[in-house]
């Protein structure tokens, strides 16, 4: 009895283990099959997944997977894993459009506009003429245009109630800075703020940031210098520094604020990207 029993519990767990199919080549070629079919996304997902953790499978493949498995996860609304595994791929493969398209898609959805418009315009750099990501980037140019103007208008109807509120009127020199949008109005509005508030180290970094857009470099490394000073370990104030030091051609001086900054924020480049700066050419090194 006790044999039959033995015998009965082994061909249970045979059977059992036959529901499950080894992972092999074959089995992971119809799993990505699946992953990118037209089943349920909690399928999708899990064949993605098989195809991603198989060792055999090729570079190529892994980041398509991760591709695709990034997209399901941002159509479900599951926004970090989604930039996860995006970022998974691009690690794999610098050079498809379809990724950065994608993520751009991503940060499109989420309104992060600036993100967005920088992974299309690097789709577009690997593929010009790429429909999607032309599309789209004409999107999020109006998109951003017209929250700017919502943004705009609320900070307005506000500062006209309440015209000394230093921290509003910070928030519409940003604003307005950021947009490259009246960079008359945007210093006004970051004086009249420092008038109230004169030790708000915000500000000058808000200000800093106007002068540097404005070609003011002397003018932006003394904001910077002041915000600083006031709060030394903070990697905004310093990756501001470092760029007007940079565009006033000290160099060694510059590159240590920036790589100070990232130390104390990681990513605070990628934040300064989206601030549309651009940089003036190095001046040139004095002759000895």
């Amino acid at each position: 009895m006790k044999k039959l029993a033995a015998l009965l519990a082994v061909g249970l767990s045979v059977g059992l283990g036959g529901c499950l199919p080894p992972v092999n080549s074959d089995t992971v070629e119809l799993a990505w099959e699946r992953c990118q079919g037209a089943a349920d996304a909690a399928l999708r997902l899990n064949e993605c997944s098989v195809v991603i953790g198989f060792s055999e499978t090729s570079p190529e493949r892994r980041a398509a997977a991760l591709l695709m498995r990034g997209s399901i996860r941002s159509a479900e609304g599951d926004y970090a894993r989604a930039l996860a595994d995006l970022g998974r791929a691009l690690r794999i493969d610098r050079n498809n459009p379809q990724i950065y398209l994608q993520r751009g898609a991503l940060y499109q959805e989420r309104g992060i506009y600036e993100n967005a418009m920088r992974d299309f315009d690097l789709a577009l750099a690997l593929e010009p003429g790429l429909r999607s990501a032309l599309d789209r980037r004409a999107e999020v140019v109006q998109q951003r245009a017209s929250a700017y103007l919502r943004d705009l208008s609320r900070l307005n109807d506000f500062l006209t109630s309440n015209p000394n509120d230093a921290e509003m009127l910070n928030s519409r020199c940003w604003l307005r800075t950021v947009n490259n949008d009246s960079l008359d109005l945007a210093l006004a509005d970051c004086n009249a703020s420092l008038a109230v508030a004169p030790n708000d180290a915000n500000v000058h970094d808000s200000r800093g940031l106007t002068y540097f857009k404005r070609g003011d470099f002397a003018a932006s490394l003394a904001d910077y210098e002041t915000a600083v000073s006031l709060e030394p370990e903070r990697g905004h104030f310093l990756y501001g520094r470092g760029l007007a030091r940079l565009a006033l051609g000290l160099r060694a001086e510059g590159n240590a604020d920036l790589t100070r900054a990232e130390q104390l924020e990681p990513g605070i480049a990628r934040d300064y990207e989206s601030y549309n700066i651009t940089m003036p050419k190095p001046a040139p090194l004095e002759a000895d």
